[in-house]
């Protein structure tokens, strides 16, 4: 969302500046026109990083000022994701006449979400609930002072709403987009039988009920079908003994993380994407599967279902059952011409989620809360 976006707003003559702990230039780049100013120190992560956490905000307001006494125009304070909506509270509450907008991807889910927080290993869910409520009524005060707020989906604005009380004006949903330069179908592509999973590998994302749905798949005669598992994390040892267990190691291949080159490709040779978690506030990667013409597996909750929508982007499954998913891989690997409809309609699906059209919308709130500000309408943000 920060590159994505960023590139697009500088390409368009805005002056982006983004304040980071670091810049990984092999991520980020050296020509996408914006401006990092690194504060260094640990990772949200790490615990020093707590331990310091004042300090790092003083060094986040420092930077913001220096942008502030370079910049020509009105500039608006843009946080994001955790921590960067703390370290915007902050600003807000120390430069209380700097127009601020918070994208809100979701409310803190290691802060807000019993079902996240149970699904971490030993001993890190018993930490995050012991820390729970000092987090929750820090997140609850610093999250309340900002006045406009932007989310992924209209699942993640009632949720938003829900947890931190803004009005329905306060709150307006901004979709996310994909780069079709990377995120394309290719002509006369052959598709090999397989599923892709691309996720952060936690007990939250349900990927071994996936790999329980290749075993029923194969105990039902299916031979060929294989899973490819993109990501890294807590679950990963526990799902390749699954994996071993269930005698299914030529069939489910884990590959970690992928460049950008190589998880395209993945994308464009398999014949669907599960996403088996439920509630997921968006779901970037349903959209750029189905940009690569793949159609998507999802729970029928949370964003991924307004994501895929009633087309035939996509199929969804009440619950993540194992049954249920592994019904679904069968419509998309069995019938060849079921598949290319789906992957039609995913295609289509895809084109109404359009980065620069998101650029467009974040430019009308930008100018929206810079107009606020001058005018000195203090409550026009509010209901």
């Amino acid at each position: 969302m920060v590159l994505e976006t960023g590139k697009r707003l500088a390409a368009r003559g805005h002056q982006v500046d983004c304040v980071c702990i670091r810049a990984d230039r092999a991520i980020v780049g050296t020509d996408s026109g914006i401006t990092f100013h690194e504060i260094g120190g640990p990772l949200s992560s790490q615990i020093p990083f707590w331990l310091r956490f004042r300090s790092g905000c003083v060094r986040v307001a420092d930077a913001v000022s220096r942008i502030l006494d370079t910049s020509t125009g009105e500039t608006v304070l843009f946080p994001q994701v955790f921590p960067a909506n703390w370290w915007g509270s902050y600003i807000v509450e120390n430069l209380p006449n700097l127009p601020c907008v918070w994208y809100c991807q979701e409310p803190s889910a290691f802060i807000h979400s019993a079902s996240w927080i149970n699904a971490l290993p030993w001993p890190k869910n018993w930490i995050a609930k012991a820390l729970n409520p000092k987090l929750r009524q820090s997140d609850l005060q610093a999250c309340r002072k900002f006045k406009r707020v932007l989310v992924n989906s209209q699942y993640s604005k009632e949720y938003t709403r829900l947890v931190y009380g803004y009005s329905e004006e306060a709150c307006r949903v901004v979709y996310l987009g994909f780069d079709p330069t990377r995120f394309r179908a290719l002509k006369d592509e052959q598709r090999e039988d397989s599923i892709i999973c691309v996720a952060k590998l936690t007990r939250f994302k349900n990927v071994d009920r996936v790999i329980d749905a290749i075993r029923l798949l194969r105990d039902g005669g299916d031979g060929e079908t294989k899973l490819h598992i993109v990501g890294t994390g807590d679950a990963l040892p526990s799902l390749k003994l699954q994996t071993a267990r269930l005698g299914l190691e030529q069939r489910v291949l884990f590959h970690g993380r992928l460049n950008d080159s190589d998880l395209v490709r993945l994308l464009q040779r398999s014949k669907g994407l599960c996403l088996a978690s439920v509630d997921e506030p968006f779901g970037l990667v349903a959209i750029e599967a189905m940009a690569c013409g793949t159609p998507v597996i999802a729970v029928d909750s949370g964003g991924p279902a307004e994501v895929v929508g009633t087309t035939a982007a996509g199929i969804l499954v009440e619950r993540p059952h194992p049954e249920s998913i592994a019904k679904a891989m069968r419509i998309l690997l069995g019938n060849n011409s079921e598949f290319e409809t789906r992957s039609s309609a995913a295609l289509a699906r895809a084109a109404d989620f359009d980065w620069e059209r998101t650029v467009d919308r974040l430019q009308a709130e930008f100018m929206g809360v810079i107009t606020c500000n001058l005018d000195q309408r203090v409550n026009c943000c509010r209901d």
